[in-house]
């Protein structure tokens, strides 16, 4: 996979989850606070990914719980190991809307 894929990935997970967070008045309201607590960019990122690592390993297991483990596999395919880089980009983005 090239840096240039990767990236236009990363660059739509973090529209898809801005997307999604700021259509949420009570999701909206904690991400900006979270945002407001944070320490830079590197922590918030760390703070989301790890809250969205959180919510996925769940996902999972429900899927597996109700559904059937290899509906569950494919979840876990499909939603964990984003990485850092689209949690980055959320990060950015929010500060600069705090800094506004």
């Amino acid at each position: 996979m090239t840096t240039t894929t990767r990236k236009t990935i990363a660059e739509q997970f973090a529209e898809d989850y801005l997307l999604v967070m700021d259509n949420d008045y009570d999701a909206y309201t904690e991400l900006r606070q979270t945002a407001k607590e944070s320490d830079g960019v590197a922590q918030l990122s760390d703070t989301l990914r790890e809250e969205y690592e959180e919510l996925t390993a769940q996902v999972v297991e429900l899927v597996e719980e109700k559904i059937s483990p290899i509906a569950s596999l494919l979840m876990a395919q499909l939603l964990q190991g984003q990485g850092s880089f689209p949690f980055d980009l959320i990060a950015k983005q929010l500060l600069e809307r705090e800094g506004e």
